[in-house]
């Protein structure tokens, strides 16, 4: 994340909400909230250079069980990343962009087909730019269906579909959902919550005690945001691709606070310069880059 490599705080986009295959909202209204930091090494980029990342994230999550059959939430998402480059030799300019921020709003909308059937729907919209660019440029909107089924208690599958309109280009993507239980101490769910950046990813959990659980998990994850106006490359598209691997290990005081801490490394990182319509200027590619990152998370 890049941020959002994990938990909505991205660390993902991180625990996220509706983490683990998307759980019911409860019938009094639910709080969440998630806040959190993310390093990602510097590390050398394709042609000469490197590019290190410093990531702050927040979320917050409002949800109610409105009828017997449809539940509905609202929720605030807020991510700031500061490009570190340094020295890029094989760029057409120095430093293709600065800090970026994204601001997102989502309406999570959860109804009950069946005794076991449930379909989800997932409405976003989002700012996603760098310092200075144009609002109504560095606007993403779309949304995710999806339907889930509960094959027995400690089984539920779903399968869905998401797709936004992404700065200049339309995307689209399956989203398995996977809420697992594989014995009293392992479990196997969705570490991220699904957004223009991509599905939620896999984690295998182990749940040493009541306190204490760990971690391993992964995904995909792009990034496209606008840039400066008054930039380098005027109103252009950044964008950001990698696969995040990371281990976690978790912490819960109460209840109703988790402290997570993360260590990783992302993947087959690529950074693409699009001008402002969507096509392509310049692509390359980043070396294995390490990330370490802590979280503090809510219920209430």
């Amino acid at each position: 994340m890049a941020l959002a490599l994990f938990l909505p705080l991205i660390f993902p986009a991180g625990a996220a909400a509706w983490i683990q295959g998307y759980p019911e909202p409860r019938e009094e209204l639910r709080f969440y909230l998630n806040g959190g930091a993310m390093y990602r090494f510097p590390t050398k980029v394709n042609g000469g250079g490197t590019l290190g990342v410093v990531t702050l994230s927040f979320f917050g999550d409002v949800s109610q069980q409105v009828t017997e059959k449809l539940g509905a939430g609202l929720a605030f998402t807020y991510e700031f990343h500061d490009y570190e480059f340094s020295g890029l030799k094989g760029f057409f300019v120095s430093r293709p962009w600065n800090d970026v921020q994204r601001l997102g709003v989502s309406v999570p909308l959860f109804y009950a087909l069946a005794d076991d059937w449930r379909l989800i729907l997932i409405p976003t919209v989002q700012y996603s730019g760098e310092s200075g660019a144009r609002f109504g440029d560095s606007l993403v909107y779309g949304g995710l269906a999806a339907v889930t089924y509960r094959f027995s208690p400690t089984i539920t599958l779903g399968l869905g579909l998401a797709g936004y309109y992404n700065l200049a280009t339309a995307t689209f993507f399956p989203v398995p959902i996977v809420k697992i239980k594989l014995s009293e101490q392992f479990r196997l769910g969705n570490p991220f919550h699904t957004s223009p950046a991509g599905p939620a990813g896999l984690e295998l959990t182990y749940i040493i005690d009541q306190n204490w659980d760990v971690g391993l998990g992964g995904a995909y994850r792009t990034h496209r945001f606008r840039l400066d106006s008054g930039g380098p490359i005027p109103n252009g598209i950044g964008e950001y691709r990698t696969i995040p691997v990371f281990a976690r290990v978790s912490y819960k005081p109460l209840p109703a606070l988790k402290i997570d801490a993360y260590g990783g490394a992302s993947f087959l990182n690529k950074i693409y310069v699009d001008d402002r319509d969507g096509d392509e200027l310049y692509r390359t590619k980043q070396n294995v880059a390490p990330l370490i990152g802590v979280s503090l998370s809510g219920t209430f």
